[in-house]
């Protein structure tokens, strides 16, 4: 898995313009190689996000996980990566889907790559709606997969924003 970061951040690095073609060729194999197991753990996540459920999202995460969420610090372990979710639940979430783009198992060792959807209500007559991109790589503990690393960031600035400055929330 390690090889495969480094190839495609050389691949960058050395042929940039490489890499929309490589892509555009990629895409039609992507959708090919999604594993169930790893869209299963997907979807136990988006239950936890839409129960509003800090502790149902922590367990998904690895002890010493890092999340790179959007318009924030990086956040390192299973306490920090909880509290971040008690306070992102306050906006209300809801309506939140995946689109997985490839999801594959190499050992004990995943990977996820897609888009996101997202539909928050952060105060009464405000709504947010989000669309992005995310990255997780995952690691097989006992039968399960946990997050290792994940990292996701919306395609544009929240619409909301101005609206929620009107409203003297923060």
């Amino acid at each position: 898995m390690h090889t495969l970061v480094m190839i495609f951040f050389l691949m960058n690095l050395f042929f940039p313009s490489a890499l929309p073609q490589a892509a555009a060729s990629a895409g039609a194999q992507a959708t090919n190689n999604i594993d169930p197991q790893i869209v299963a753990s997907s979807d136990q996540y988006l239950k936890g996000v839409l129960a509003r459920d800090p502790a149902a999202v922590s367990a998904m995460y690895l002890e010493d996980a890092i999340l790179m969420p959007n318009e924030h610090s990086m956040l390192r372990g299973k306490t920090a990566i909880e509290q971040y979710y008690r306070e992102w639940f306050k906006a209300n979430i809801t309506a939140f889907t995946f689109t997985h783009l490839e999801s594959p198992v190499v050992g004990n060792t995943a990977y996820d790559v897609g888009t996101y959807k997202l539909t928050m209500l952060p105060v009464p007559g405000v709504t947010i709606n989000e669309s992005g991109k995310y990255s997780v790589i995952l690691k097989r503990s006992g039968r399960e997969w946990k997050a290792a690393y994940v990292i996701f960031n919306c395609d544009s600035p929240h619409q909301a924003a101005p609206a929620l400055a009107n409203n003297g929330s923060h």
